[in-house]
């Protein structure tokens, strides 16, 4: 994959390594958790990226320096714990901790993210060719990926209902896709998740032609950032989304975009998330 797309996705999408805040405590309930599972990034990688992403933002909200702070993880009982003890008022977070969490944490969605020209993502299992025709002739196999470590929403959202994804494979989380990936073009491991973003990547590789896909998911929602109810102002709201929705039109903001191959923010429509909360129930 792509490191520097990597980067970004690990800070923008959604979207956990626990890293220093990037200013100095404050009790003014303005801290904002990044959270992305399965990100390669290390702190020391992620920290010029939220130093500037979280600068930015602060800048056109009109907080000051000392009154606010940045957090970046990327593991998932991490992300979690920090959410529910470190209290954020803004979230960006995968969209299986928002469903887990949006009733007991009051979360509600702000933007969505574009990525390769839509706000949608969706999940794909890659074989060996000729190894596996359906999902089917992988019970009992090892599915590997960097997006395994939420069973349910594999279950429920993924694969909408039709297989236990704990119990019909064995799950094989890897913090290095692309190695697992060869290894399931060489016929070394038997089947990777991918999302939309790791699977576009891979059609410029020449491995990629030893590979097929024999399931694909239905479009679920980019989710790109959240606000916590009880914890965010309706102004530092407001402006929030603002912010966000104008950062890749803006000159500075979009530079900043550019850099972490994002294409924009998009108010969230009405009724966008009802899929995905109807198959997670």
């Amino acid at each position: 994959m792509k490191r520097r797309q990597s980067i970004a996705m690990a800070l923008l999408a959604g979207l956990c390594l626990l890293a220093a805040p990037a200013y100095a405590q404050t009790d003014s309930g303005r801290k904002f958790l990044i959270c992305h599972t399965g990100s390669v990034t290390t702190a020391e990688e992620a920290q010029p990226y939220i130093d500037g992403f979280g600068g930015y933002l602060a800048q056109k909200l009109g907080w000051q320096d000392g009154t606010w702070e940045v957090k970046f993880e990327n593991q998932r009982q991490a992300g979690m714990k920090a959410l529910q003890e470190w209290a954020p008022s803004f979230a960006a977070l995968s969209l299986g901790i928002f469903l887990e969490q949006e009733g007991a944490q009051k979360l509600v969605p702000l933007v969505l993210a574009r990525v390769n020209g839509k706000t949608t993502n969706k999940y794909y299992v890659l074989v060996a060719k000729g190894s596996a025709k359906t999902l089917a002739d992988l019970q009992g196999k090892t599915l590997t990926g960097s997006i395994l470590d939420d069973g349910t929403f594999l279950s429920k959202v993924i694969f909408a209902g039709t297989i236990d994804a704990t119990t019909h494979f064995k799950l094989e989380q890897t913090k290095r896709p692309l190695r697992a990936i060869r290894k399931v073009a060489q016929g070394q491991l038997d089947a990777a998740l991918v999302d939309d973003v790791q699977f576009q990547s891979l059609k410029g590789l020449p491995l990629f032609a030893d590979l097929e896909v024999i399931f694909e998911s239905a479009d679920v929602p980019n989710l790109g950032m959240v606000y916590l109810k009880d914890r965010a102002g309706n102004e530092d709201i407001k402006k929030f989304g603002e912010a966000l929705v104008n950062m890749c039109k803006d000159p500075e903001g979009k530079k900043m975009c550019e850099t972490f191959a994002v294409e924009g923010f998009e108010p969230l429509p009405a009724g966008a998330l009802d899929g995905v909360r109807k198959l997670y129930k």
